[in-house]
């Protein structure tokens, strides 16, 4: 199948004229339903922002980098979309009980067409590609109205958190807004067609679930609790560390939450605190022995080892120290992951189009991090970092989500792509020292 089949039809033409009317009462309701004085200002520029860079990432894809995932996972969406119309029991049986062992040929045939190889035999891409044919049956196939219908989605959730940091939180408008609505790698690898963009607009929603239940346990609870356990899951079958990764630094900002609450009872708090981090440091050596953790590193070693040495992975590439599955070697090996995860590529290493981005903002963060060091009143900001609920949430996410992406990628091109989802959390941990609403509490 050639990548610009169908891409420019009527129907493709009918379905966007169609779906921009749709989506313009859907970005009203939103607006109406999470307003904010304060980010008010931001939110067309901000919904075209999303939109225009989940287009110029489909350009580069398809006209550029001759079609990619982007490509792939359309192709896929669309067998699966011709088998719902030949065969719908064969759709929902392939949707809720993928069996490899009958291959591909026992749902799909020519009439429906065979989706690409690798998309079917990877159990997470094939997991993404199954939601994008939903977004593609609703789209009436066409390409360019799912684009919209997914961007659209993720500055929706963009939104909808940023307004709650807002009211909830002392970050400054401009650092959540930056953030959230207009960090530019961010948004051209999770707007468009692809597995991030999913995962993005998932981990957000649950993330947003969580910490309103939080702050406000009358808020419809049994309705959240059932979403979040949603999204978890579609999290978990997607990419399973980024669903272990929201759930564990929760239970630390509850604890944070509490920790606040005993202010004035000097000795009372400093022994709650010691305990709760005794009890992390005993939990995570537990955890990383459990077998169903010792299965994810030995996943995650997989992968690495597959990035690195098959000859079908091409592109820039980094080198991280060979380690071993025990807690002492994933220590060692943790700085240097997570910085490469946060700091890399360089401005230096970014060779292609779409990796210049990338290298002028991590260039960027490194900046923004050494003035964050360097500042007399760096105890001040760290004190209050660890001492908000949604900082030490979002510094903990930013530790696992990093290193993790760190350790797996091995290639640049899916560095960038993973590490996205942190880059949020990463510039607002940084920002706590330019608020001065915080630092004069």
């Amino acid at each position: 199948m050639n990548q610009f089949d169908g891409l420019f039809s009527l129907t493709d033409l009918f379905s966007v004229v169609l779906w921009l009317i749709l989506l313009g009462f859907l970005v009203r309701f939103i607006k109406a339903s999470f307003p904010s004085e304060k980010l008010s200002k931001y939110f067309y520029p901000g919904l075209a922002f999303k939109i225009g860079m989940a287009l110029v990432f489909s350009v580069v894809y398809l006209f550029i980098l001759d079609g990619g995932d982007v490509v792939a996972y359309w192709e896929s969406a669309g067998c699966l979309n011709r088998l719902f119309l030949s065969n719908p029991s064969g759709y929902l049986d392939e949707v809720f009980n993928s069996n490899k062992l009958l291959g591909i040929t026992y749902h799909f045939n020519h009439e429906t067409g065979y989706p690409p190889g690798w998309i079917w035999r990877e159990l997470e891409a094939w997991n993404a590609a199954k939601l994008i044919s939903l977004i593609s049956i609703l789209s009436f196939n066409s390409f360019w109205a799912a684009t919209l219908i997914i961007a659209t989605l993720a500055f929706s959730i963009s939104w909808v958190l940023s307004v709650w940091l807002s009211d909830h939180e002392s970050f400054s408008e401009k650092s959540i807004a930056f953030a959230f609505l207009f960090f530019p790698s961010v948004a051209f690898w999770s707007s468009g067609i692809n597995k991030d963009t999913i995962i993005y607009i998932s981990a957000l929603f649950t993330i947003y679930l969580l910490f309103s239940i939080l702050k406000d346990y009358s808020k419809w609870p049994v309705r959240r609790i059932f979403f979040i356990l949603i999204s978890l899951y579609i999290l978990y079958y997607l990419r399973h560390f980024i669903a272990i990764a929201i759930v564990i630094p929760f239970g630390l900002a509850l604890a944070t939450r509490y920790g606040n609450s005993l202010r004035g009872k000097g000795f009372v708090r400093i022994v709650f605190i010691s305990f709760v981090y005794v009890a992390a440091l005993i939990s995570l050596y537990f955890l990383f022995n459990a077998s169903q953790t010792q299965a994810l590193i030995a996943e995650a070693q997989i992968t690495q080892s597959d990035f690195s040495n098959n000859p079908l992975y091409t592109g820039a590439r980094y080198e991280l120290a060979q380690t071993d599955a025990s807690l002492v070697s994933f220590i060692s090996i943790f700085p240097s992951a997570l910085f490469v995860s946060l700091y890399r590529p360089f401005i230096t290493e970014s060779l292609s189009v779409n990796f210049i981005m990338n290298g002028i903002e991590s260039l960027l963060l490194i900046f923004y991090s050494l003035t964050y060091l360097f500042n007399r009143k760096l105890v001040a900001n760290v004190n209050k970092l660890l001492t908000s609920e949604f900082g030490v949430y979002a510094l903990v996410f930013v530790m696992i989500v990093g290193f993790m992406a760190g350790y797996t990628s091995i290639l640049f091109g899916v560095l960038v792509r993973i590490r996205s989802i942190v880059l949020p959390f990463f510039f607002l941990i940084l920002s706590y020292r330019t608020s001065n609403k915080i630092l004069s509490e």
